[in-house]
């Protein structure tokens, strides 16, 4: 395996290692994040029952999206992107791309909205390693 390829892969595995605790973080939360109620303008408290729920709920599910995508990538680069296969790379971008844009777009918007805001920063950069990754990533040629 080349050098480049290595890098590919770390790129993606590191990328897939965020995703998954990410995941557990927002898949177990009790409440939503403190950047959430700011974005809200009221106490979690002041809330609703059912609208608590509802909001648990929506981190939950944005939870186990992140934790599927990282165990998606984490068998993408460990079985088909480490045997070189050329396909593996359009199925990481498809399976990580989606994920990851989103996260970017919306951690960057509501931390436009708040002081003291969402990991925008991060989610940007999980992009471009996640770019990096697949940009980087050679297939072996045919035999």
């Amino acid at each position: 395996m080349t050098t480049r390829n290595k890098f590919s892969l770390f790129c993606i595995a590191l990328v897939a290692v965020v995703e998954v605790v990410i995941g557990i973080v927002y898949f177990t939360a009790s409440e939503v994040m403190p950047y959430h109620i700011e974005v809200l303008g009221v106490d979690w408290g002041q809330l609703e029952p059912g609208v608590r729920t509802m909001l648990v709920a929506f981190i939950n599910a944005y939870g186990s999206g992140h934790f599927a995508v990282g165990i998606s990538l984490g068998a993408l680069a460990l079985i088909p992107m480490r045997q070189g296969h050329a396909w593996a790379r359009w199925a990481v971008l498809a399976v990580g791309l989606p994920m990851l844009v989103t996260s970017a777009y919306i951690s960057t918007y509501l931390a436009s909205l708040v002081d003291e805001g969402p990991p925008w920063r991060g989610a940007l950069a999980m992009l471009v390693v996640f770019m990096l990754g697949v940009t980087l990533f050679k297939s072996n040629p045919p035999s």
